[in-house]
């Protein structure tokens, strides 16, 4: 890990603060160490992955310090007050409400942390959006959600499975970039090049499958506007205008840009979560998948 790197990590007061709780314990569980600091259990994993060169577990998963980590540790231990780094001071609701909202990573701690919801949440986002879609007559591609009067299921299914992989490629290769990959990136032949790729893939294959269902999480609130049609179609609660009226199209759009935006939050927290990086590169990854899925599909007609 490069000075910089830590430098940016400990700037963090609760990067701090787990620093050195760890290292005065010599190793420690999640739980106490959840309750010594006086944080959730989201907030503690994220920065716990944000540390990951710094910090690791054991095979009882307590943890510990690196030989980096303690390096550090002894540096704030020299030049910090162990009171003030340890105290508990929670943040204001205000803040607390804003950042579960605009940053939730507390979404995706069990995606990281507990084997049943890993399986459980994304099968349950699919499921959702795959009949909400299918009833009120919506095909995705991408982060656009394009209304269809007529498709079958395998069209559906092929579609969403195409826009998964976009997604997936693009978040994976930007995320890559925007955390400096590119810096170490070493030209060598087709040959050697497809082998550095196998290996890192395989090296990675766990994380690149809990990213892949952050992903498909983070996918969910594309079918807030067919979950609306769905349920006025249903109870005749006449939530949306009569469809093909000038009203009805601007609603519909308007509901659909504000599904892309809480996508795009969700998505921010998975890429920062599941990647270790700042959460400003992973909106910059997300934001630019959105004008990514705007030009490809104006470009294939579809907008």
């Amino acid at each position: 890990m490069e000075e910089e790197d830590i430098i940016w990590l400990l700037r963090h007061k609760n990067r701090r603060r787990i620093i050195l709780a760890i290292g005065e314990a010599g190793k420690i569980g999640a739980t106490a160490l959840r309750d010594k600091l006086g944080i959730s259990t989201g907030s503690l994993y994220y920065n716990l992955r944000q540390l990951g060169g710094l910090v690791q577990q054991d095979n009882k998963r307590n943890y510990t310090l690196t030989p980096e980590g303690q390096r550090v540790y002894k540096a704030l231990m020299e030049r910090m007050e162990p009171e003030e780094l340890l105290s508990k001071e929670p943040p204001s609701k205000v803040v607390s409400v804003l950042s579960n909202i605009f940053f939730p990573i507390s979404l995706f701690t069990p995606l990281y942390e507990n084997m049943a919801m890993r399986i459980f949440l994304p099968l349950l986002s699919i499921s959702v959006i795959s009949a909400l879609m299918i009833y009120a007559k919506f095909v995705p591609f991408i982060l656009h959600v394009l209304e269809r009067p007529r498709f079958t299921v395998l069209d559906f299914g092929v579609n969403f499975l195409v826009s998964v992989i976009i997604v997936y490629i693009y978040t994976t290769i930007m995320s890559w970039f925007v955390a400096g990959g590119v810096k170490t990136f070493r030209v060598t032949s087709g040959k050697g090049s497809l082998s550095r790729i196998k290996d890192w893939f395989k090296s990675n294959y766990a994380e690149h499958i809990k990213f892949l269902l952050c992903l498909l999480l983070s996918l969910l609130p594309l079918a807030i506007v067919p979950g609306i049609i769905t349920i006025d179609r249903l109870f005749k609660f006449n939530l949306m205008p009569p469809p093909g009226t000038g009203n009805y199209f601007v609603v519909r759009d308007v509901l659909l840009l504000i599904s892309q935006g809480i996508t795009i939050i969700l998505m921010t927290a998975g890429i920062s979560y599941a990647k270790n990086i700042k959460w400003q590169s992973a909106a910059m990854v997300s934001f630019s998948l959105l004008y990514f899925s705007f030009f490809v599909n104006k470009v294939m007609g579809f907008v």
